[in-house]
């Protein structure tokens, strides 16, 4: 797949047409500055765009494989579209999570929506949660996101990294991801 072709094609066409959206996942992680390899895109898009967005990647050549009411799935033709993964925002966590992105250099000339790095902290937990056999996956993902914002000297929101703990009942895990950033109680 190549990334930043997908990206000026869908990227701009969606931001043309103020379809609301945020790069999450693999390549996101990589816009935050850990890399990791990884096979497609995923955006977080308001599912009152989503009729929108649909237009603009069929035009674009993709074609959706799967429909749910919280993910959408599209497949390119040619394979070096590569594969796209919508999440749906439309509960308040997501809708937020779209209002807090933040617009970031992508390439040259071009800035995308990107979700916070607590946002996608978020829906790794989620991830974790949802899909016990990709859990230590994700939960190596947070831990390279948190020693990565503290390497780079960057705060991060810990009232809201609480809030996405609590929403999933593992408030006890905080104390392992401040320990990541190299937090204490006595920080």
């Amino acid at each position: 797949m190549d990334f930043l072709q997908v990206l000026r094609q869908v990227g701009q066409r969606l931001e043309a047409a103020r379809v609301r959206f945020a790069l999450i996942g693999g390549f996101a992680m990589a816009l935050r500055g850990v890399q990791r390899a990884t096979v497609d895109l995923d955006f977080l898009l308001m599912l009152d765009d989503l009729e929108r967005a649909d237009e603009i990647l069929r035009s674009a050549g993709y074609s959706r494989d799967f429909h749910s009411e919280n993910v959408s799935h599209y497949i390119g033709e040619p394979p070096d579209l590569g594969r796209i993964d919508i999440l749906h925002a439309f509960r308040g966590p997501s809708l937020s999570m779209l209002r807090r992105a933040d617009q970031i250099p992508v390439a040259d000339g071009l800035t995308l929506p990107v979700a916070r790095v607590e946002d996608i902290v978020g829906l790794k937990v989620q991830a974790a949660v949802n899909d016990p056999q990709r859990a230590a996956a994700d939960w190596a993902d947070i831990k390279l996101l948190v020693e990565a914002r503290a390497a780079l000297g960057r705060a991060l929101d810990w009232e809201l990294i609480k809030d996405y703990l609590h929403i999933f009942g593992l408030d006890a895990e905080l104390p392992r991801i401040e320990g990541w950033y190299g937090k204490t109680d006595r920080d």
